[in-house]
């Protein structure tokens, strides 16, 4: 699929009388990778749910893979993979990693839903891709906070989505699970997929990032790395903002402000 995937004009969100997005609006083409940052309370999970039609804004028009995700939100839900920042899978329930991996695929499904040995195999190849093809078997609730992450975003990819939606998945994870995930999310992008990132800091996913999107309840900032990335443009957002070398790079610590 190309041509714009996410189409958001004029959009307000409104959570307990208090406005969280206001009058937001930019386009997103396919294939692309955007990394969405910005201060705590910035709106920035919010939009996520707002894309998926879970959050319902008072004001705005918003399309995602064409459809209105407040009229069409089950479609568009079955064609997006979301992991979202906390879980809901239930630790009360012992289900094992590949129960929770097939959900993903399950839930796509309109009518019988069975599991099929494609469904399997999709499944233990999203959990190869993260290294843990291994914990099949094992159950979710004892994994460590990093392997539940790295199972969630193997649930999202079971499907093989077109638009990937991420909050804060590098969280929790060694450097090692860091630089396997940038790697799956480049093969993703090689693929034709749109990804969109939501992360607190810009490293490590900045070199892959077509675009970044500075949010503050308002769009500050959205444009291509070397647009944005601007100390004179980042400063009033991010006014701890600091740059450091690192491995012969240039990187941008942004820093966290309360909005």
């Amino acid at each position: 699929m190309s041509g714009n995937i996410i189409y958001v004009k004029d959009v307000s969100v409104k959570l307990k009388d208090q406005i969280v997005l206001d009058s937001i609006g930019f386009e997103v083409e396919s294939p692309s990778l955007i990394v969405v940052v910005g201060p705590n309370g910035a709106g920035k999970t919010t939009l996520l749910k707002t894309l998926l039609g879970i959050i319902k804004p008072f004001r705005g028009d918003v399309r995602v893979l064409g459809l209105n995700p407040f009229k069409d939100g089950v479609k568009v839900r079955r064609l997006v993979g979301y992991v979202p920042q906390k879980d809901r899978v239930s630790h009360e329930t012992p289900l094992k990693v590949g129960d929770v991996v097939l959900m993903g695929i399950l839930l796509r499904k309109k009518l019988l839903r069975f599991i099929s040995e494609e469904d399997i195999e999709a499944a233990m190849k999203a959990l190869a891709y993260l290294d843990m093809e291994d914990k099949w078997d094992s159950l979710f609730s004892e994994l460590s906070g990093g392997q539940q992450r790295k199972v969630l975003i193997a649930r999202a990819l079971a499907s093989d989505p077109m638009l990937l939606l991420l909050d804060e998945v590098f969280a929790g994870l060694d450097l090692e699970s860091q630089r396997k995930l940038l790697s799956l999310l480049e093969m993703l992008k090689n693929k034709k997929r749109t990804i969109i990132v939501v992360e607190h800091e810009l490293d490590p996913i900045i070199n892959i990032a077509d675009k970044i999107l500075v949010l503050n309840r308002s769009i500050c900032l959205y444009g291509e790395p070397h647009d944005v990335l601007s100390e004179d443009k980042l400063k009033p957002i991010y006014p701890c903002l600091r740059t450091i070398e690192k491995e012969g790079r240039r990187i941008v610590i942004l820093g966290d402000m309360h909005a």
